[in-house]
């Protein structure tokens, strides 16, 4: 609580007074000082109490049915003052972090009295992807007698998840009319595919296999009975992971790995839904499956898919380089670092926290994330050949993706990488340096190992940056370059 300078001044003027009257025996200057003094503590000691018995009730409604990153949304605020004595002040609605006030008026000085409704309605635009959280109302109140002003918070947390841009969720739309994915074994038309059966493979003869599957051109060279083997045709069921992990948050350029990750998998999982395939998502990070939808073509599971990404965590920026960690350095115990004394501090401590992450245990403890959700979707899928598209930078999460393609090979599954390159995904505006241009051939090489990895456990691989679009990836799985 602070004085205003009509309260400075009153306690000021009281001191003289009471000095006159110490100096010059004058019991007049004397009243006056004292009833001066106790207006001031009576009044300090009321405004006390006012702060103390102060009861507001906020209730905030977002009016958009859901907010994008770059547009404006519209909030509503009901302030119901509860408490018998009226407040005094300027109510302001405080605007989250990353956002900005685009039209209305948060603040309002007024004096509110007992019982009644205090309205506002303003805009604010988000300006990234992420979770925004409006810690509540910062009232600048002031007493009666406009002696005493005090800053007092009354808490009232709302949770405002931001998706990614809206042309996004446009882009995903209108993909979905004129892009198709076709995998062998699969047809578009569902008539096509309930009814049409496709070669599998062969196995010897058992007695009351139809004599129409029998493989007669073999009986002359093998000299044995083989029948033939088909599979329903069937759309494959898609599971498409997002990478949430610490080094997929980390931000260093204009478009994040994360919030192209998002926007890939929406497009994507439109594209599958339309194409008649089953698809469904789920976020995961170094420890755990986060969040899923299961795959499903339902009239609305692309909304379900749309609401489950508005709950990926939000980017973290980061001015300086993720530390790019060699095969064998990944096994090291981490360095001793100091402290940052900067502002970026939130950054560098993120980093840390990856290094440590990485270093910690070896690859056996490493990202079990994505391993775990592989084994528990075949578990439960009861013999149904299952895809899985996997969206990640592969830093944190390596080791937990070459496990998940390692068990699909052994279960006779298929799985399809997405590398959001991280060196790709950084700012290229300062000159690059010997040095610099070493470590990235080293990246690259070590990504090209890496790809070789997977497409030795039969899993399709493409390698992307923040140019490539939805429709790019498409074309290029259709064209078998993935």
């Amino acid at each position: 609580m602070r004085s205003t300078t009509l309260g400075t001044a009153l306690l000021s003027i009281s001191i003289v007074f009471a000095f006159v009257s110490v100096l010059f025996s004058n019991i007049s200057f004397a009243v006056v000082a004292v009833a001066l003094i106790a207006a001031h503590v009576y009044s300090y000691r009321r405004f006390v109490n006012e702060l103390e018995t102060t009861d507001l009730h906020i209730e905030r409604k977002v009016l958009d049915q859901m907010m994008f990153s770059m547009e404006p949304a519209s909030i509503a605020v009901e302030v119901l003052n509860k408490s018998s004595e009226p407040v005094r002040g300027t109510f302001e609605d405080m605007v989250p972090e990353d956002c900005t006030l685009s039209s209305g008026n948060n603040k309002a000085s007024m004096i509110l009295p007992q019982h009644s409704i205090l309205k506002m309605s303003y805009s604010i635009t988000p300006q990234k992807r992420g979770a925004h959280h409006i810690p509540g109302m910062k009232i600048e109140r002031t007493d009666s007698y406009g002696l005493f002003v005090e800053e007092q918070i009354i808490e009232r947390d709302s949770l405002l998840n931001v998706h990614t841009e809206k042309r996004a969720i446009d882009i995903a739309r209108k993909m979905a009319g004129r892009e198709h994915l076709e995998f062998s074994g699969m047809g578009r038309n569902p008539a096509i595919v309930l009814r049409e059966f496709e070669f599998d493979g062969i196995r010897d003869y058992v007695p009351g296999d139809r004599a129409r599957d029998v493989h007669w051109k073999l009986l002359p060279k093998l000299n044995k009975l083989m029948t033939k083997i088909y599979r329903k045709e069937g759309a494959v069921h898609t599971t498409i992971f997002v990478d949430c992990g610490r080094s997929m948050r980390l931000q260093s350029s204009k478009v994040g790995k994360l919030n192209h990750a998002v926007d890939i998998s929406m497009q994507l999982s439109n594209v599958l839904i339309n194409s008649f395939h089953p698809a469904g998502v789920a976020t995961f990070d170094e420890m755990r499956v986060l969040n899923k939808v299961r795959p499903s073509v339902g009239r609305h599971q692309f909304d379900k898919i749309v609401k489950l990404l508005m709950d990926v965590p939000g980017t973290i920026g980061d001015t300086s380089a993720v530390p790019a960690q060699k095969e064998e350095e990944r096994t090291k115990p981490p360095k001793p670092t100091r402290p940052a004394g900067n502002s970026n501090t939130k950054g560098k401590e993120f980093l840390k926290s990856l290094t440590d992450l990485s270093a910690a245990g070896g690859p056996k403890k490493l990202g079990i994330g994505l391993e775990g959700g592989v084994k528990e979707i075949l578990a439960k899928s009861m013999g149904q050949e299952q895809l899985f598209i996997i969206i990640s930078d592969l830093i944190s999460s390596r080791n937990a993706v070459l496990a998940g393609a390692r068990i699909c090979k052994t279960t006779g599954n298929k799985m399809l990488i997405i590398h959001t390159y991280d060196d790709w995904y950084r700012d290229a505006g300062q000159k690059a340096e010997t040095q610099d241009i070493e470590k990235l051939y080293d990246n690259l090489n070590g990504s090209i190992k890496l790809e070789a990895a997977f497409r030795g456990y039969g899993a399709s691989y493409i390698r992307v940056g923040p140019a490539d679009t939805t429709s790019g990836i498409v074309r290029a799985i259709r064209r078998g370059k993935a």
